[in-house]
C-alpha cells in the first residue's frame, strides 16, 4: 500500500491562515521588507501550526543559489573518505553551505545517476572523485554548462581547466621507498592495483597527474629504485584487485614463492590491510623476516604489535582545501585555479628495521 503524501504547504495557505495577503506573508517568511509585528506574529503562528517549510528547490532556481555543494566519492565506507568528508564538510558549513554526498563504487553507471540527482538538487557546484575512465559525457555536459567542478584524489576525464585537489601519490609513495632503502633493503615488493601496468610505466615522464592514483603511486616506487641504481624485478611488483581478500591471497602466493624479499609495501589502505593478513597467515615476523610498511595511518595499525609504519595522508585538510577550492570557483568562477597537491608524512614506527646481512 502506498504511503499518502501529504499536501504541501505553500505561502497563500499561510497568509490565508494569518488573515494576511500573500505579500506580507511573504516578507515575513524571508526575512526581507516591512511587517508590523502584528503581522510576524500572525505569519510565524500559522506557519509553525501548518507545518510550513520553504520550498528549497524552488528558491534555488529563483536566486540562482542553494548554498549547498554535492560530493560524488567512490567508497564512504573507506576511512580514508569518511575522514575526507568531514573536513570537506566542516570547511563548506563554514563558509555558509551545507554539503550533499553520493557514493559511487567506482561505477560509471552509478555516477551518471549520481551527478543527474545531483544537478536536479541545483547544487552550486561539485567536488568529484571520478571513475577513471577515457571520457564521461555526464562530466563533460555540466562542465559546459557553467558548473563549477573540482576533482578529488585523482583527474578526470577530458579534464581541460578543471583543477584538482589531492596527495602528492608520486612523492608519497618515493618517501615510503626511500625510506625502505635507507634501511638497506633493495628486494622490496610492492602490493598495488597498477601491477599489469609496471611494463607501460618504467619510462612514464608525463604529467603524473593523468594517472589514477595507484598507477602514480608505482611510478613513485619505480623512479625511487631507479635513482639508487636498481631496476625493478618484475616478481616484486604483486597486483592485486582493491580488495582486502584479493591482496591477501596475492601476498601469501608471492612470499611462498619468493624468498629473497626483505620488504613489502603497501600502496592503499585496502591492500595495506590484506597483505597484513598474509604476513599472519604465514607467521611471518615483522621486522624480523622482513620489514613492512603500509599506506594510511588506519587506528589497526597502531593498536597491532609490532606497530606499523606507514605514509600518512592529510586526510582532513584534503577535504577542506577541496571545499575551499570549489567555493572560490563558484564565487570567482571566471578565476584560474591551480591544482593542489599535499604532501604525505611518512610515520615510523616498530615494523620497519635496518637489514641485517
Amino acid at each position: 500500500m502506498a504511503r499518502p503524501t501529504r499536501p504541501q504547504v505553500t505561502i497563500i495557505d499561510v497568509a490565508i491562515a494569518a488573515g494576511v495577503s500573500k505579500s506580507t506573508a511573504s516578507r515575513v517568511l524571508a526575512g526581507r521588507g516591512s511587517a508590523s509585528s502584528s503581522a510576524h506574529q500572525k505569519v510565524s503562528a500559522a506557519a509553525k501550526k501548518l507545518g510550513y517549510t520553504p520550498n528549497a528547490l524552488a528558491k534555488a532556481m529563483k536566486s540562482g543559489s542553494s548554498n549547498t555543494i554535492g560530493v560524488v566519492i567512490p567508497d564512504l565506507a573507506n576511512p580514508f573518505f569518511s575522514t575526507v568528508m568531514r573536513g570537506l564538510s566542516d570547511a563548506a558549513r563554514t563558509a555558509g553551505f551545507e554539503v550533499i554526498i553520493t557514493n559511487t563504487d567506482n561505477d560509471v553507471d552509478i555516477e551518471v545517476r549520481a551527478l543527474a540527482l545531483l544537478d536536479e538538487k541545483r547544487v552550486d557546484g561539485l567536488v568529484i572523485a571520478p571513475v577513471f575512465q577515457t571520457g564521461s559525457e555526464a562530466i563533460d555536459t555540466l562542465r559546459e554548462r557553467g558548473t563549477p567542478i573540482v576533482f578529488f584524489d585523482r583527474s578526470g576525464p577530458s579534464r581541460n581547466s578543471t583543477p584538482v585537489v589531492s596527495l602528492d601519490h608520486l612523492n608519497a609513495s618515493r618517501l615510503a621507498t626511500d625510506h625502505l632503502l635507507d634501511l638497506g633493503h633493495e628486494r622490496i615488493a610492492i602490493v598495488t592495483e597498477a601491477g599489469n601496468d609496471l611494463e607501460s610505466l618504467r619510462e612514464y615522464r608525463g604529467d603524473p597527474g593523468l594517472l589514477r592514483p595507484s598507477s602514480q603511486r608505482l611510478v613513485g616506487y619505480l623512479a625511487a629504485l631507479a635513482a639508487r641504481g636498481i631496476t625493478a624485478d618484475r616478481e616484486l611488483v604483486i597486483h592485486a584487485e582493491y580488495d582486502r581478500a584479493d591482496a591477501a591471497r596475492q601476498v601469501r602466493d608471492r612470499l611462498e614463492n619468493t624468498r629473497d624479499i626483505t620488504a613489502l609495501y603497501g600502496t592503499d589502505s585496502v591492500l595495506t590491510s590484506g597483505a597484513f593478513l598474509a604476513l599472519l597467515d604465514l607467521g611471518v615476523k615483522y621486522p624480523d623476516d622482513l620489514s613492512f610498511l603500509g599506506f594510511d595511518d588506519q587506528e589497526w595499525s597502531t593498536m597491532v604489535r609490532p606497530s606499523v609504519t606507514v605514509v600518512s595522508q592529510p586526510r582532513y585538510r584534503l577535504g577542506a582545501t577541496a571545499a575551499t577550492c570549489l567555493i572560490e570557483r563558484i564565487r570567482h568562477p571566471e578565476a584560474e585555479l591551480d591544482d593542489i597537491r599535499l604532501p604525505a608524512k611518512l610515520t615510523i614506527r616498530d615494523s620497519t628495521a635496518q637489514l641485517v646481512r
